[in-house]
């Protein structure tokens, strides 16, 4: 029975739908696709599928095999070619302006890698839950929408690449070329930058204007509506357009403050930056943002005490938090098309320390609960604090792994199957496990009892666990005994009994003596002797004849004592066998009785 459930458990996954890389590698790609192709419209004619599964499969088949069929080329980057000697300033900024796109591109294309990543772990969790064969599930489509994505992603990671390769090499082209640059408009910078704020002012009044006309009709009409948001847009892009040609101004300003390391300057300039790029639109803004993360750049390559001074301001704190961030988000590695970062690492970790925090205050808990004695046996308590501690540790890995995005399907498969490999190995111990419980529920033993499980196992119930019994016996040797025979065997336990137990002592003696006499003289000098003994009705001590022989006759003592007595049973018998040698040998002068 167990090799057909571990084949079961090996088979199931199986059944599972693995990727088909037919779909995106290989040389015979479109090949495979004009058999898929006909595979669908034979599924027409036999009326396997629904008809708008069908057609989702058809036009997802249609935009990947176009996909595929384009040549992936990467898209042209702009850059602006620099004279070899003296560069005008509007040259240089253009060309500053073009590297600031290109780091625009880039962050799309990495947000846009990032959004092709996930999609494929989505997928293919869902396909690997697909069972094949199924004609009212979605496999074939969910395999074309994963190709997609891989090949997608696959041309935006190489486009990627290419752009970071640019992004170096045209940053250091324009900081080489900076000190060639000839700041002509940077001369009237103070008549340019008083215009705009006159202009600026101009279009804030405007704008103040617009907006107490806006309140002032409580119910204006659609014409109204479309005029006022008409020139309230028409204001922003005459703003975004005066703020934008300040800012080419003191960004102008901040070069020429690098070129001539006036460091004072330069923070001036960056300073005003940070002030103009927040009336700045969303679309301008990110443009400007860019550019200002280059002129930081630049000023750190420039000033050696740069970047304590750049942290102070709201574009140094903003791009120190960007590389932050960028740098926890940076992919480390791909595993099972789940990208891991810094960031998934630092989350797994931290949950994982919880959990392991709080299994620690478990531990310490049991054992402080231990010590007020509610809890008698040290191996039950150690029982409990272990079993609850890992426990907690492994539910909160698994907790930790659901959190950064693993799918358990597979890993509780993996588990499952190796929890019954271990149910198989452990079968003993699971076995003294139960029967440790049952013995906890019926508490048919106890710590303190006393019992026998054979002449040779005597003893006091020293401690319990769930795995065995400690049973330690008068001559203070300890004795470990799995649960599981108390279970399969017998046993007694005297502390269960009555007050009282027959104690049976075996003795010989001659013929020459009769049961008359010998029965005589043992009553009274037991009635005589201050052995603890019971002589009431139905506990009256006797003599009885075990064996009679050419020579002796084997006798036994009957007599009923105290059970404690009997918990050393040699002892016992010991000062039982005194009083008989005493009573019937040394007084007649005859041998030792034997035993």
């Amino acid at each position: 029975m167990r090799y057909i459930i571990l084949f079961l458990l090996l088979w199931i996954p199986l059944f599972a739908a693995p990727i088909d890389k037919a779909f995106f590698e290989g040389e015979n790609v479109l090949q495979y696709y004009d058999q898929i192709e006909k595979e669908i419209n034979s599924t027409i004619s036999q009326k396997i599928k629904d008809p708008k599964t069908i057609m989702l499969e058809r036009e997802t088949l249609r935009k990947l095999r176009n996909l595929y069929a384009q040549k992936g080329e990467i898209p042209p980057v702009k850059t602006t070619p620099l004279p070899p000697k003296e560069i005008p300033d509007t040259l240089y900024l253009k060309a500053l302006h073009d590297l600031a796109d290109l780091i625009r591109q880039t962050e799309r294309l990495q947000h846009k890698e990032e959004m092709f990543q996930k999609k494929l772990f989505q997928l293919k969790n869902k396909i690997e839950k697909e069972v094949p064969g199924k004609p009212e599930n979605r496999l074939l489509t969910d395999q074309m929408q994963y190709a997609f994505y891989k090949i997608s992603r696959e041309r935006v990671a190489k486009t990627l690449a290419l752009y970071n390769t640019l992004y170096e090499k045209e940053f250091q082209r324009l900081w080489q070329a900076l000190p060639k640059v000839r700041f002509n408009q940077a001369r009237h910078a103070g008549k340019i930058l008083q215009k705009s704020a006159r202009k600026i002012d101009t279009l804030q009044q405007k704008d103040m204007l617009l907006e107490i006309e806006k309140a002032s009709k409580l119910s204006p009409g659609p014409n109204t509506q479309k005029k006022i948001a008409q020139d309230a847009k028409t204001i922003q892009k005459a703003t975004d357009t005066t703020i934008a040609h300040r800012l080419d101004t003191q960004i102008l300003l901040a070069l020429k403050a690098i070129q001539s390391k006036d460091q004072k300057a330069y923070l001036k300039s960056i300073h005003a930056i940070d002030q103009d790029i927040d009336a700045l639109s969303p679309q301008i803004r990110k443009r400007y943002n860019a550019l200002s993360r280059l002129l930081l750049d630049f000023g750190e390559k420039r000033f050696d005490t740069a970047s304590t001074a750049i942290t102070s301001t709201q574009i140094g704190l903003e791009q120190i938090l960007h590389s932050a961030m960028h740098f926890v988000d940076k992919t480390l590695f791909v595993y099972e098309e789940k990208a891991f970062s810094i960031r998934t690492i630092l989350i797994f970790l931290t949950i994982l320390f919880i959990g392991l925090f709080i299994a620690k205050l478990y531990k310490n808990f049991v054992e402080r609960f231990r010590r007020t004695k509610r809890i008698k046996s040290l191996s039950t308590a150690r029982m409990i604090a272990n079993s609850g501690y890992y426990l907690i540790i492994l539910t909160t890995f698994f907790i930790a792994l659901k959190s950064i995005g693993l799918d358990m399907h597979t890993i509780f498969l993996v588990i499952g199957a190796m929890l019954l490999w271990l149910a198989f190995g452990l079968q003993s111990f699971i076995s003294n496990y139960a029967v440790g419980i049952l013995l906890k529920i019926d508490r048919s033993i106890r710590i303190g009892d006393h019992i026998e499980l054979d002449p040779m196992t005597v003893g006091d119930v020293d401690d319990m666990d769930f795995r065995s019994v400690t049973i330690r016996s008068s001559d203070g040797v300890r004795t470990t005994i799995p649960n599981s025979r108390f279970l399969n065997g017998t046993f007694i336990n005297h502390s269960l009994e009555g007050e009282c137990r027959r104690l049976q002592v075996p003795f010989s003696a001659g013929k020459g003596l009769s049961h008359a006499r010998v029965e005589e003289k043992l009553l009274s000098a037991l009635a005589a002797s201050d052995l603890p003994h019971y002589n009431t009705k139905g506990y009256e001590p006797k003599v009885a004849i075990l064996d009679i022989n050419r020579r002796i006759v084997r006798y036994a003592l009957l007599v009923w004592v105290p059970k404690e007595t009997t918990y050393d049973m040699t002892m016992a018998q010991s000062n039982f066998l005194k009083l008989i040698h005493e009573a019937l040998f040394v007084r007649e002068g005859a041998a030792a009785p034997t035993v």
